[in-house]
């Protein structure tokens, strides 16, 4: 930062200085002026007063007689007189007769009391009358020449002007180098400051001393140790805060991250009980928006998810919540409170599409700013497979039943009573068939359940020539007697597949096994390979047609059920469980089952597999 010099305190002070000096210097040369031009002029009275009596003196008799010669030589000789710059006498009547130093025919100056300087030329004119015996003869007037005074008072002003500038200079640099002295610190001070102000907040230490200025600058070094201490632990403090804001900045970003792909949803309420933050996985779940909750009290949030729920499975609101968390928290013996497992399990059925199921869960929080929180988790497959498994099992109960029933029953006959040997062979034939079928429902029990457990990681794929395949399943059925034998369809070319061999002539035999169970009145059985084109990535078909007796479009959509049959008479053998391991083993091949049917038209169902290339 620049400064003036007569803007720091010690140009100020020099300048003050200085013009006090400059004025005092001023009067002084001023009060000697004066008084030299009173003692001068003084000097000048009491010379007219010394030369006019004497001249008066001289000039009466010469006067009085008249004698005007004699009177013009003693002007003359008075003119002679230093000081004296003319001289003339008058008469009576005023007429000059005589003068000296003064030019003839000009008018005698008047004569003025007043003693100046200033005229031009400076004279001092006095005018003294002469008389004898009291009666006026005439008047003598002269004048005295005060250049003297004036070259006197010039040579004082001169010398005073150079006495003084002398003067102001050496007070001047007094004065300067006093400031110096005195502003030193000052300086130092300011410097120091300015390096603070800069961004140095360490700067060199500054001089002491048992003075004011010194005791300035001893609080100066105090305050600069002070600040540079601060400003230490507060870099220290920043750095921290910077770290843990990092810190918290990469746990809220790992936060966001767990929340938008965590299939969970949340709900969090702050300190009053509003709704604070939704999960974009809740949102998913529900179909609502941010603006839909966020904002709204817990009794209002209640009541909008309810509105998106199915009856009976409705949202029961956050206050029956409380109410089941409280009844789960610490018992009456003064127990812990119970884990969050230990609460019933609140089911919720949204009213979308799917319908899916959500299980609701509430945790109550000891944070400021958070009071409770709703944790949401999509159920949906778990509940059908629990749907399933129970229907799976009641099924399958069911269908061992019916065959143990009659083995039970025939065998207890047998036990309590004697029959002939062709009726003992007939119970014992039903037996014999029950215990097949029992076992039949067993092993595609245990093939459904190596499926569902396995996935496909014991299927062994490779590439099959899917008529070769055919051919294979058809060697190995055996077909009912009173029926005739299938009739095969291939294309002149191996039709590649990737597929497990084993599994997909499990799949094909059990089509194979349905045609002619649903055939009872006989019919063609016919399977062919169906090759959709040259492109070895179309997918290749291995259809079954019966002529038997068909579905309708809803047993059609059913038929793959597991223990789903289409004939409910009990005449046709079966467990229903033959199309649900056909569909099980296609989906682990990548394809898919196409059922056509119509009723009393017989059934086709055509597998349809990915093409693979020639084996090398």
């Amino acid at each position: 930062m620049h400064f003036t010099p007569w803007r720091t305190v010690r140009g100020r002070l020099v300048l003050a200085a200085l013009l006090v000096e400059l004025v005092m210097l001023a009067i002084l040369v001023g009060n000697s002026l004066r008084l030299l031009h009173e003692a001068m002029g003084e000097q000048a009275r009491e010379q007219a007063e010394q030369i006019a009596p004497v001249l008066s003196a001289a000039l009466v008799a010469p006067l009085a007689q008249y004698d005007y010669a004699t009177v013009q030589a003693i002007l003359n000789e008075s003119h002679a007189i230093r000081g004296i710059d003319y001289l003339a006498v008058t008469d009576a009547v005023g007429a000059i007769v005589a003068t000296s130093g003064w030019p003839s025919g000009k008018p005698l100056p008047p004569v003025d009391a007043h003693f100046s300087l200033d005229d031009d030329p400076p004279r001092y004119d006095l005018a003294l009358p002469i008389k004898l015996a009291g009666q006026s003869l005439g008047t003598l007037q002269f004048g005295l020449d005060l250049k003297r005074i004036l070259v006197a008072r010039r040579n004082l002003l001169t010398q005073g002007v150079l006495i003084a500038i002398s003067e102001l200079l050496l007070s001047a640099g007094l004065l300067t180098l006093l400031g110096l002295l005195i502003t030193r610190q000052l300086s130092l001070l300011t410097a120091a400051s300015l390096t603070v102000a800069q961004g140095q907040l360490t700067p060199a230490t500054v001089p002491e001393g048992l003075d004011d200025v010194g005791r300035l600058g001893a609080a100066f070094n105090v305050m600069s140790r002070a600040i540079a201490e601060r400003v230490e632990q507060l870099t220290r403090a920043n750095e921290e805060t910077a770290r843990i804001a990092a810190s918290l900045q990469d746990r809220t970003e790992q936060l966001n991250a767990i929340f938008d792909l965590s299939p969970d949803g949340f709900v969090s309420f702050d300190a009053q009980h509003h709704v604070k933050y939704a999960s974009p996985a809740f949102f998913r779940m529900t179909g609502l928006k941010s603006g839909d909750i966020v904002g709204l009290d817990e009794a209002v949030f209640s009541a909008r998810l309810a509105k998106v729920c199915l009856d009976p499975a409705g949202f029961p609101g956050l206050a029956a919540l409380k109410i089941d968390l409280a009844a789960s928290g610490p018992s009456g013996n003064g127990e812990a409170e119970q884990p969050a497992r230990a609460q019933r399990r609140q089911l919720i059925e949204l009213s979308g599409p799917g319908n899916h199921v959500l299980e609701v869960s509430l945790r109550m929080s000891q944070a400021e700013t958070v009071s409770q929180i709703l944790y949401f988790r999509e159920v949906t497959h778990e509940t059908e497979v629990d749907r399933m498994k129970s229907e799976f099992l009641s099924h399958a109960a069911h269908e061992l039943r019916t065959p143990m029933a009659s083995i039970y029953g025939y065998a207890e006959i047998l036990m309590a009573q004697r029959f002939s040997e062709e009726e003992q062979s007939e119970f014992l034939g039903i037996i014999h068939r029950q215990c097949g079928l029992m076992i039949a429902i067993i092993n595609e029990l245990l093939d459904l359940a190596r499926i569902d457990d396995r996935r496909g990681k014991d299927f062994k794929f490779a590439s099959i020539d899917a008529s070769q395949l055919v051919r294979e399943v058809i060697t190995d059925f055996g077909v009912p007697t009173d029926q005739q034998a299938v009739a095969l369809v291939t294309p002149g070319q191996p039709c590649w597949v990737r597929a497990d061999a084993s599994k997909l002539m499990q799949a094909v035999r059990n089509i194979l096994s349905n045609a002619y169970k649903y055939s009872p009145g006989g019919g063609e059985v016919a399977i062919s390979v169906i090759s959709t084109g040259p492109d070895p990535q179309m997918p290749v078909g291995i259809r079954v047609t019966d002529q038997g007796l068909g579905m309708t479009s809803e047993q059609t959509a059913r038929v793959c059920e597991r223990f789903y049959r289409a004939d409910t008479s009990g005449n046709i053998p079966g467990t229903g469980l033959g199309m649900s391991i056909v569909k099980e083993i296609m989906e682990l091949h990548g394809g898919q089952v196409e059922v056509q049917s119509q009723i009393g038209a017989g059934t086709s169902v055509t597998l349809w597999l990915t093409a693979a290339s020639a084996p090398a």
